[in-house]
């Protein structure tokens, strides 16, 4: 083990300050208490930098006391003596403390008015990570944050299954304080990005409104929760768009949207005020099981909507309990949708789906990704499949990425490599001659899905 002087005269060391803090920020909050034992300049940087509190990262994982090991370990991103917790652990874990949160509390305290990028991710099923979790939003609040807040992108994401019926309530009280802070006054300390897409609790009216109140020069909200029931009303879609003046990027659930919407966003000769306020150049709108209930679509509005804003970047994502018929709906070429990515995840064949999505959207379409589950990758596995794949492929002139969980081909693989070369970049697709799907599904959890 290398001395303390030897540590010193490290040549990272020798590296200007600014560079080491560019290193040091790729590192969670709950990473960085291992930097400080270091050496004395690392510890100087990372109490010190304001820079380095720009990112903020934070990782809130479930701990449990090493049931096995007595000795004191180090096991991934937790503090000595703690351990990830496990199935394993779960049954005979004793009450869990949440004292090894208390860096990430302590470092919050002396940089929150000089972050500007704040991502939480929880493990929300545990009781210790939920409080530590309204302890960490309520700092932000109006109560306990002086002023001069800077935080301009905001992320929340739950990184664990959240069963159901577990109580949310604390955690939504603690969002809205976090959105309390009031920074309509200053434009330099209001949210521009947030992203509430990770949440498995329902966002409500209040929340939602609460958020745009106090941040009213927003250009990127997403409120696409990971609930099987979208509780957000039509009328707060409709004041989202009134009150937000640059809202630039919307993401929401189409059983949320409403005929109004579409008028308001459109409008008429004699509403040009309505007009100048909107600002929107992507929608993205995500349909599920609910659609069933809906309306039919009425092409006239959504072609209105398609003359006013020509530009307007859609993205359809479809979940896996949308009805087949609601998809192919939304599909059709006289709606005239802009769509620039498509998302599909399907139980069922989509063959005939895929041809008609080519035909619609081929002159626009950049993204398809096509999930399925392991139960029911053999079912969508088919000849017809495969043959879609590559129509889609030819249609679509513009395809920058194209991710397909289900196996293909060897032959369609190679003629869809020819006609998009830049397909073979790392990263640009997923094209494989075996089933690779991205999410399996319980079978407790079937009937919550299809109802």
């Amino acid at each position: 083990m290398a001395s303390s002087d030897e540590i010193e005269d490290c040549p990272i060391n020798d590296l200007p300050e600014l560079v080491l803090v560019q290193i040091f920020s790729n590192l969670s909050i709950d990473e960085r208490p291992a930097l400080e034992e270091t050496c004395k300049l690392w510890y100087n940087i990372l109490r010190s930098s304001h820079q380095l509190a720009f990112n903020c990262d934070i990782q809130l994982h479930a701990l449990v006391e090493d049931l096995i090991n007595p000795n004191q370990t180090r096991l991934g991103r937790v503090l000595p003596r703690w351990t990830r917790q496990t199935q394993d652990h779960q049954k005979n874990a004793k009450p869990i403390d949440p004292r090894p949160y208390g860096y990430i509390q302590q470092y919050l305290k002396r940089f929150r008015t000089n972050i500007k990028h704040l991502y939480i991710d929880v493990e929300q099923h545990d009781p210790s990570c939920r409080y530590v979790l309204c302890q960490l939003l309520t700092l932000f609040g109006p109560e306990q944050c002086p002023p001069g807040r800077q935080i301009r992108s905001f992320r929340l994401r739950f990184i664990s299954h959240n069963p159901l019926l577990m109580p949310s309530f604390n955690i939504t009280q603690a969002l809205r304080t976090f959105f309390q802070y009031d920074s309509s006054k200053n434009r330099h300390e209001t949210l521009i990005s947030c992203d509430l897409s990770g949440l498995m609790i329902s966002l409500d009216d209040d929340t939602v409104l609460i958020l745009t109140k106090n941040n009213p020069y927003l250009r990127r909200l997403n409120l696409q929760d990971q609930c099987l029931v979208c509780r957000l009303s039509q009328f707060c879609i409709l004041k989202i768009i009134d009150t937000l003046d640059e809202l630039e990027d919307l993401w929401v659930d189409m059983i949320s949207l409403s005929d109004e919407f579409i008028i308001m966003l459109s409008g008429n000769d004699d509403e040009q005020q309505i007009l100048r306020k909107s600002n929107i150049k992507h929608l993205g709108i995500r349909i599920r099981r609910e659609e069933k209930f809906s309306d039919e679509i009425d092409a006239k509005l959504w072609q209105k909507l398609h003359e006013k804003y020509p530009h307007l970047k859609v993205t359809l994502n479809f979940g896996i309990t949308t009805p087949l018929h609601r998809i192919r709906a939304y599909m059709k070429p006289d709606l005239q949708l802009q769509v620039q990515t498509l998302i599909i995840n399907t139980p069922i064949p989509v063959a005939d789906e895929l041809c008609l999505a080519a035909n619609s959207f081929g002159d626009t379409l950049e993204h398809v990704y096509v999930h399925t589950s392991g139960q029911w990758a053999a079912m969508t596995r088919t000849p017809a499949f495969n043959q879609a794949v590559m129509y889609l492929a030819y249609k679509c002139v513009h395809l920058q990425s194209l991710h397909v969980d289900v196996a293909l081909s060897e032959d369609t693989i190679e003629e869809i490599y020819l006609l998009h070369p830049h397909l073979k970049k790392s990263g640009a697709s997923k094209l494989l001659i075996t089933d690779s799907p991205t999410h399996v599904i319980n079978p407790e959890d079937m009937g919550e899905l299809f109802g």
